[in-house]
């Protein structure tokens, strides 16, 4: 959880993005098959939460919000779960792998702090 924060910051703070969180997360939910974040458009929002998970959520998101930073993702500004490999990602620089995702920047000038 802490990776996907620390990736919606990043993508914030980058100007080839939304420049919102919420516009970040539901970047293309509108058009199938485009979902940046899949429970953005799978129906997933509909079911209530689990209560514990929730609360470790929103504790992830108020700490990325405050600035706290995941330094393993680094700068990161995409990331997949290992059980697929998209398109994009042999464009982009792999720098970790937490759990269960791999997280990529972008090469060059677009993946220094100075980009964003």
């Amino acid at each position: 959880m802490r990776g996907v924060a620390q990736t919606v910051i990043n993508r914030v703070r980058h100007p080839s993005f939304p420049n919102t969180v919420c516009g970040v997360v539901f970047q293309g939910s509108q058009r199938a098959g485009v979902c940046q974040f899949t429970f953005s458009c799978d129906g997933s929002m509909m079911r209530i939460p689990a209560p514990a998970a929730w609360a470790r959520a929103r504790r992830i998101a108020q700490e990325a919000l405050a600035g706290a930073v995941y330094a393993p993702v680094g700068l990161a500004t995409h990331y997949h779960t290992l059980a697929v490999r998209p398109d994009w990602s042999a464009s982009l620089q792999a720098v970790a792998v937490v759990g269960a995702h791999i997280f990529y920047r972008n090469p060059g000038f677009n993946s220094t702090v100075a980009a964003f």
